[in-house]
């Protein structure tokens, strides 16, 4: 069943934008009521009316909502925030190309131990965290915690960061199905052995972060 629709022509003299809608004839107002429609691209407010000759629409000087709330300033940076993720690897050539490659889409914070990442999680809030699955290092006092005890610890602090988890060996599905990685809030693997697997990290990020 086709939904009857009726024009309404815009035309906006604050920008010079003229412009059409067909709208569904039960979202018109009634006869003696009105019903307000903004500007597609300034914002400016209309009164649409019915009348004998039709649908009319008149501007009218009452900004949007204003008799509803305090009108708000954004912040000039406000559409340029990232989300922030936390990058632990313990290579220095790895946070390289990673910071390269995906700081044009998030806020990168990198560290080389799972210590120091952990200290930042409890001050800090990220969006998703990335971390290889070695990181112990035998000669560090503080560079105990290997990727999955930061993993484990990350997940006492019950804020339930995704997480997507990198690893220089090959990924083998008795690595992948292993439940305890859904403990540790793991949504995804990549492997760090072929050339593109920063590429497949920004992939991966856009999809987890649902950034378009």
């Amino acid at each position: 069943m086709a939904i009857e629709k009726t024009r309404v022509h815009i035309n906006c003299t604050r920008c010079n934008t003229e412009f059409r809608l067909w709208l569904p004839e039960k979202l018109l107002p009634e006869e003696g009521k009105e019903e307000r429609l903004y500007c597609i691209r300034c914002g400016a407010a209309f009164a649409v009316k019915r009348s004998p000759a039709g649908i009319e629409a008149t501007p009218v000087e009452t900004p949007p909502y204003e008799d509803t709330a305090e009108p708000t300033e954004k912040s000039p940076h406000a559409e340029e925030s990232k989300p922030r993720v936390l990058f632990v690897d313990d290579d220095r050539l790895s946070i390289a190309i990673v910071e390269d490659v995906v700081s044009d889409i998030v806020e990168l914070t990198t560290t080389r131990t799972g210590h120091d990442a952990l200290e930042r999680l409890k001050k800090e809030d990220y969006s998703l965290i990335v971390t290889d699955l070695h990181l112990k290092d035998p000669d560090g006092p503080e560079d105990q915690l290997d990727g999955e005890d930061f993993l484990r610890e990350a997940a006492r602090l019950d804020r339930k960061v995704p997480v997507i988890l990198t690893t220089g060996k090959d990924i083998i599905d008795d690595l992948i199905l292993d439940p305890k990685w859904l403990n540790m809030n793991v949504k995804s693997f990549i492997q760090k052995g072929n050339p593109f697997w920063a590429d497949e990290l920004k992939t991966k990020l856009k999809e987890l972060l649902e950034i378009y």
